[in-house]
C-alpha cells in the first residue's frame, strides 16, 4: 500500500469514526475542554435561514455572496446608492463635519409608530435636500487622484480577477470598477434584480441601518431602517422608516464612519470662517482635487495616509505645503511609510497649541495667526486641511467600547454573548473569503464554535491576537487557523476545502514591500518561517517580527 493511500484510509478511518462517536470528537485543539459547559459547540436557538449584512463594501458583498450560495436567505443594506464602501467614489462632498466631533453613539431620529413615510422640503429644519441627502449616504472619503498603498496580488476579490496588464498601483477607480465587477458577478449590483422569484430581493441600497435589537421572545434580531429616495419631479426627498427580522446579522461596515476632528483651542472659532463660499478650515474628507489649490500655502494637521498622499496630490500647484505632525517615538511600517511619502518641499513644524483670534469669519484666515507648542507662530497660511482621522459611530451596536472598537469578539468574528451576531473584522481582500466562508458554515451547522463560556476565556486570556498587517505574524497565523479550522471542519461536517493564499504571489508581494513600503519590512521568510512555526509558538521569542495594529488611527 503507497504512502498516499495509507493517508487516505486513515483520513477516512478517523472521520467515520467522529461521525459515529461525535461525543468524543475533539478535531481542533483549542476545542478540548467543550465537556466542562455540557456541549461540545455552541447550540443556537433555532436553525439560522435569514441573515441581514449591514454595508456593501469588499467584506459585505463577499459575506452576502457566500450566504446565498449557502442557501440563505439574504438581505444586503446598504446607505450609499451602489454598492463599493470607501471604494465607491464620486465628485460629491460628505456635509460638513461638526465642530467639535459629535458623541460616537448619538441616536437617529425614528418614528413612535412603524412603518412610517415622510417626505422632506427643500429648507425644511435649516437643512437643504441636497445635504440632507449626502447625511443620509455619506459620500466616501476619496480623492480623484488616489492610489491604494498595496499591490494588486492583496487587494483582490475572488472570482474577479484583474487583467494580466493591470498597472503596479491600482487607482481608486481601477478598485472601484473590481468591487462593483464582483458584485455584479454576484447579482449584488444596485440594478441588479433576483431571477429566482420564489426569492426576496437581496439588496436594498440607500438604506440605512438605525437600529439594531434583539427580540426576546423570538430570539430574532430586529433592523429598523430608513430608506431615502430623490424625487427630483416634485423637488422632495420621500423617507421610509420600517422594520425588518432576521435570524443572524452580519456587520461589515467598515472602519470610516465619522470624520474626527482634534480638540485645539480655537479650532471651533475657526471653522465658522469663508473666503468667499469655501470654508478655510475642513476635514480631509471632502478634498478631491489639487487644481484649486493654484499658489496657495496650505498647512496639514497629521501625518497618516491622508496627510501625506494629500499632500503629494496638491504639492505641484500650491506655493508651500506645511504638515503639523505630533512626535511618536515608535512608528509601525505604516507610519514610517506614510511621513517618507510626503513630498521633499513639505515643511515640517510641530503640533499646534491654538488657533489665534480672528477679525472676522468672511474674509478667510490668512491675517490670523496659528501659535504652535514650540511658542513659534504661522502667518499668511490660506487653508488648513485637518487629516486627523476617522472615529467608528455607534448607533445601533450592543458592543462598542468608548473608542469605538467592537469588543467580545471571538476571532471567526462572531459575537460571544451572541453568536449569531457577526462582524467583518479582518482584512477583505486576503482573508474575506475564509471569514464569510466561516459565517456560512457555523450557521448552516458544518461548522462548530466552541462553547460561550470557553470563547470568553479565550477572549479574555488574550489567546488569539490576530490583528496585524500583512505579512506579519499575526496575519500569518491567522491565515493558518482559519485554513486549518474551515478544512477540520468540512472533512468532519461536509463542506469544500479552502486553500492557502497562493504560495506564488509571495515573490510579488515582498518584491512590492521592498520598493513602494519599507525596505526590510517582509522578505520570503516571513511566510516560510511561520510555516515550520506550531501554534504554541507563534507567541514565541521565534518570531521574528512584531505584530502590529492593521488599522492606523492615529494622526
Amino acid at each position: 500500500m503507497s504512502s498516499l493511500d495509507t493517508m487516505l484510509n486513515l483520513l477516512l478511518a478517523s472521520a467515520l469514526a467522529s461521525l459515529s462517536v461525535a461525543a468524543q470528537q475533539a478535531p481542533f485543539s483549542a476545542y478540548s475542554n467543550f465537556r466542562e459547559t455540557g456541549s461540545e459547540w455552541t447550540v443556537f436557538h433555532h436553525p439560522i435561514k435569514t441573515v441581514a449584512v449591514i454595508g456593501a463594501g469588499p467584506a459585505g458583498l463577499q459575506a452576502a455572496a457566500k450566504l446565498v450560495e449557502h442557501n440563505f436567505t439574504v438581505r444586503l443594506f446598504d446607505r450609499a446608492p451602489s454598492p463599493g464602501g470607501n471604494w465607491f467614489y464620486t465628485d460629491e462632498t460628505p456635509v460638513r463635519e461638526p465642530y467639535p466631533d459629535r458623541p460616537f453613539d448619538e441616536a437617529p431620529h425614528i418614528p413612535e409608530s412603524l412603518p412610517s413615510t415622510y417626505y422632506f422640503e427643500e429648507g425644511e429644519e435649516g437643512i437643504t435636500l441636497e445635504d440632507r441627502w449626502k447625511e443620509h449616504w455619506q459620500p466616501r472619503p476619496l480623492w480623484d487622484n488616489l492610489h491604494t498603498n498595496s499591490p494588486a496580488v492583496i487587494t483582490e476579490l475572488p472570482d474577479i480577477p484583474y487583467s494580466t496588464d493591470r498597472p503596479w498601483v491600482l487607482s481608486n477607480h481601477d478598485i472601484q470598477r473590481h468591487v462593483r465587477a464582483y458584485a455584479s458577478f454576484h447579482n449584488l449590483n444596485a440594478n441588479d434584480y433576483q431571477t429566482d422569484s420564489r426569492r426576496a430581493p437581496v439588496t436594498a441600497y440607500s438604506t440605512r441601518v438605525d437600529k439594531l435589537q434583539k427580540i426576546e421572545s423570538t430570539q430574532k434580531w430586529r433592523l429598523t431602517l430608513r430608506k431615502l429616495e430623490r424625487l427630483q419631479e416634485t423637488n422632495r426627498i420621500k423617507a421610509d422608516w420600517w422594520t425588518e427580522d432576521f435570524d443572524a446579522v452580519v456587520v461589515a461596515t467598515g472602519p470610516y464612519v465619522s470624520p474626527h476632528v482634534a480638540t485645539i483651542k480655537g479650532l471651533v472659532e475657526w471653522s465658522k470662517v469663508k473666503d468667499g463660499e469655501q470654508y478655510s478650515v475642513y476635514h480631509s474628507q471632502s478634498y478631491r482635487r489639487p487644481q484649486r489649490y493654484e499658489n496657495k500655502t496650505i498647512l496639514i494637521v497629521g501625518a497618516s495616509v491622508s496627510a501625506s498622499e494629500i499632500a503629494r496630490d496638491i504639492a505641484p500647484y500650491a506655493r508651500d505645503v506645511l504638515a503639523s505632525v505630533r512626535p511618536h517615538p515608535n512608528l509601525h511600517p505604516f507610519q514610517l511609510r506614510s511621513r517618507l511619502r510626503f513630498p521633499d518641499t513639505t515643511k515640517f513644524v510641530p503640533e499646534i497649541d491654538h488657533f489665534g483670534s480672528l477679525s472676522a469669519y468672511n474674509k478667510g484666515i490668512k491675517d490670523a495667526t496659528i501659535h504652535l507648542v514650540n511658542g513659534s507662530v504661522l502667518r499668511d497660511i490660506d487653508e488648513v486641511i485637518l487629516a486627523t482621522g476617522y472615529i467608528h459611530s455607534n448607533i445601533f451596536l450592543p458592543n462598542f467600547t468608548s473608542d469605538g472598537q467592537p469588543a467580545n469578539l471571538h476571532w471567526t468574528g462572531h459575537y460571544i454573548p451572541d453568536p449569531t451576531l457577526a462582524y467583518t473584522n479582518v482584512r477583505p481582500w486576503t482573508i474575506g473569503k475564509y471569514q464569510s466562508y466561516a459565517f456560512a458554515k457555523v450557521w448552516e451547522g458544518t461548522a462548530h464554535l466552541p462553547p460561550q463560556k470557553q470563547m470568553q476565556e479565550d477572549y479574555d486570556n488574550g489567546k488569539y491576537h490576530f490583528r496585524g498587517l500583512f505579512a506579519s505574524a499575526a496575519s500569518e497565523a491567522l491565515f493558518r487557523q482559519y485554513v486549518a479550522w474551515l478544512n477540520n471542519e468540512s472533512l468532519i461536517n461536509g463542506g469544500r476545502f479552502v486553500e492557502p493564499w497562493p504560495v506564488e504571489k509571495r515573490e510579488v508581494f515582498v518584491y512590492y514591500s521592498e520598493v513602494e513600503w519599507i525596505k526590510g519590512y517582509a522578505n520570503l521568510g516571513n511566510f516560510t518561517d511561520f510555516e515550520t512555526l506550531p501554534a504554541r509558538e507563534w507567541d514565541s521569542d521565534r518570531v521574528a517580527w512584531d505584530a502590529i495594529v492593521y488599522e492606523d488611527t492615529e494622526w
